[in-house]
């Protein structure tokens, strides 16, 4: 089944009361699902990610094949395309949270002008005006009676991943089978590579590197806290799923530098995650 998630986030003051807007319908036009969250005092940045984290976790329990994501946020659209870098740290930690629920499904994000937007708009409102989540439907009964999906964590100045993966080898899958100890491999490709002025490494694009519990050496420091998070959310995924996770594009962290990477889990050799 394919999805459409319309998501809209918006505060009162920036920062202040802040609500989240999320609108769930298969391809066909059917509603899946109408929600508006509370989010407690934030920015409008981090209400738009975090309307975003809702509708990806609601989403998640439909098991769709793929999702069309549809934001008027246009700082959501170029960050979560790599077009703009994710330079607020508090954003950062929601724009990790997102991409590992991104990891799950085959997913493509569109910007989307406010007034093909308006439903989910409506519904951040609603947020804001009773400062409660209110599911105004849902496809599945129980939630539409008052369950709704759990709230995604606010930055609280650690770091997301450190917060809420497990440690590679270690810990359990939520359908309760054990993650291969091994972890799933990373693969990681220059698809832009700076010049050798701008980087520390030099011109680095030769072989992709593939990670696993180490990182390889030689790798400047900026791109690896570029793509250190992504690396983490697929080395942390459950082997079978790695068919399904889709290539990442990451860019370097280092103010001016061009370089942009391409992470993917990487193909298993001789058999091996």
């Amino acid at each position: 089944m394919n999805l459409i998630l319309h998501v809209d986030g918006g505060s009162r003051g920036n920062p202040g009361p802040a609500g989240a807007g999320v609108v769930i319908r298969r391809e066909d036009g059917a509603l899946l699902h109408e929600g508006a969250y509370f989010l407690g005092r934030q920015t409008n940045n981090a209400a738009e990610y975090l309307a975003l984290i809702h509708g990806l976790r609601r989403a998640a329990r439909l098991e769709a094949a793929a999702l069309a994501i549809r934001s008027d946020s246009e700082l959501l659209v170029r960050q979560l395309t790599g077009v703009y870098r994710v330079k607020n740290a508090a954003l950062a930690e929601l724009f990790e949270q997102a991409q590992r629920l991104l990891l799950k499904t085959r997913w493509r994000v569109e910007h989307v002008p406010r007034e093909e937007n308006v439903r989910a708009d409506e519904l951040a409102n609603l947020a804001m005006d009773r400062a409660a989540d209110v599911v105004v439907f849902d496809v599945d009964s129980s939630s539409a009676a008052g369950n709704a999906p759990p709230a995604p964590s606010p930055p609280q100045g650690a770091s997301a991943a450190a917060r809420e993966s497990p440690a590679p080898g270690a810990g359990a899958r939520g359908n309760g089978q054990a993650r291969d100890a091994r972890g799933v491999a990373v693969r990681v490709s220059v698809a832009r590579a700076p010049s050798e002025r701008e980087c520390p490494a030099g011109a680095w694009a030769g072989e992709p590197l593939t990670i696993r519990d180490l990182w390889p050496g030689g790798v400047c420091v900026h791109a690896t806290h570029a793509i250190a998070p992504t690396v983490l959310a697929i080395r942390n995924a459950d082997p079978a799923e790695a068919p399904a996770i889709p290539t990442m594009t990451v860019r370097c962290s280092r103010a001016q530098c061009p370089a942009v990477f391409q992470v993917a889990p990487s193909p298993p050799e001789n058999g091996a995650g």
